[in-house]
């Protein structure tokens, strides 16, 4: 998260007449919309957006700043309403089971208030034909309107990115072909953490595609884009450095693979720049290892961490005993995500573990009754005490 002057900021709009009217119903009636299509992404996503909001005690004026927003700007990006049993013309991929659009709340053990957040690809009209195969211009449309209309969006590091990842439209002749099935078409996705009064954008690309296109393996396609970076905070070199050290370290076999690359929409001395590994990571000791690459992170912070991840890790996977920290909890084939989080001039990174919840055995109802229980062991028993109620009336 950054700080609130890396943020947009957003108009406010009068509060709503009716009392007992819900928010979405309010804009939804005042605002209209243009087609059906995004009156049923509204019916799909809004109402749910609008209670992550409530729950989590947005304040009224914040609830309708977003939802307008939302209307505004967001629906009109979500494309087509997919229809049962219809194959779409292009089937976007934020989310594991096909949407477009990714709902999710971030919580932070030291703050007070967990922020709303979602990722959305965005879908134009020609997405997946000759004239937009990859989809690249629902998303970068999206970004250059926000860049117009709000003036705290900042797109340098987007251009900087796009220039080097977009793909043009005729290479999709030679291209497809090559791609593995299965393999997304997908270039980025856009996400953006509701903070009250403001929201930040974060933009995510996909370099998979280059890497077929050019046979020039991921790492290399988003490190040489990288190191060319040098904003007025500085450079990312030193964290690249790091991060690259710990990867040709790694035993032939297990080195990490870069999937992903975000950054921040806004020219700020927090701007960050997150590279995105996909893991071998399926024990606890195998997590620190990451956690800490390969013990090149070190200090209150990490050993902070390192401890919350000990707790956690018994709780979720259902491990008992002292020794555990080499027991496989995840089936061949899955693995844990790793998020290197870098900002401009700093010498080491930051990192995050990203658990395929899906791949954790246990009904929904099981997994929220485990983090609550982790919740409330950390102190949180508020938050603990809410979380599956809340999840569960969200969704």
């Amino acid at each position: 998260m950054t700080g609130s002057d890396s943020a947009i900021s957003i108009p406010k709009r009068e509060p709503e007449q009716n009392s007992s009217m819900s928010s979405c119903d309010s804009i939804a009636q005042d605002l209209g919309f243009p087609d059906q299509d995004q009156e049923l992404w509204w019916r799909a996503t809004a109402h749910s957006l609008g209670r992550l909001l409530a729950d989590y005690r947005y304040s009224k004026d914040d609830q309708l700043l977003h939802l307008e927003w939302y209307h505004k700007y967001i629906l009109p990006a979500l494309g087509p309403y997919p229809v049962r049993d219809q194959k779409p013309q292009f089937q976007p991929c934020p989310v594991s089971d096909g949407s477009a659009c990714e709902h999710s709340i971030n919580w932070r053990e030291k703050g007070t208030r967990q922020t709303v957040r979602f990722t959305i690809e965005a879908v134009g009209p020609q997405a997946g034909t000759v004239a937009d195969p990859f989809n690249q211009e629902a998303g970068e449309r999206l970004l250059r309107r926000l860049a117009k209309d709000v003036p705290d969006v900042k797109l340098a590091l987007f251009d900087h990115f796009a220039k080097d990842f977009f793909l043009p439209n005729d290479a999709a002749e030679s291209l497809i072909p090559k791609m593995p099935p299965g393999t997304p078409l997908s270039q980025i996705w856009i996400a953006f953490d509701l903070l009250r009064g403001r929201l930040m954008a974060k933009v995510y690309f996909m370099p998979i595609l280059k890497w077929i296109h050019t046979g020039v393996p991921t790492k290399t396609l988003v490190f040489d884009t990288a190191r060319k970076i040098n904003v007025a905070h500085g450079t990312f070199n030193a964290s690249i450095e790091l991060l690259d050290s710990f990867l040709e370290s790694s035993p032939t076999g297990e080195n990490p693979v870069m999937e992903m690359v975000a950054v921040d929409c806004i020219d700020h001395a927090d701007s960050r720049i997150k590279f995105y590994l996909r893991t071998g990571v399926d024990t606890l000791a195998k997590a620190k290892h990451q956690l800490t690459l390969g013990g090149r992170l070190s200090g209150e912070v990490i050993e902070e961490g390192l401890e919350a991840l000990s707790e956690l890790w018994p709780i979720l996977f259902r491990l008992e005993g002292d020794d555990i920290e080499d027991i496989a909890v995840l089936p061949a084939g899955s693995y844990c995500g790793c998020a290197v989080e870098m900002k401009p001039g700093r010498a080491e990174p930051e990192t995050k573990l990203h658990m395929p919840v899906r791949k954790v055995k246990g009904t929904d109802a099981q997994l929220c009754d485990s983090l609550s229980s982790w919740f409330q062991r950390r102190g949180h028993s508020e938050f603990a005490a809410t979380y599956k109620d809340n999840l569960t009336a969200t969704l």
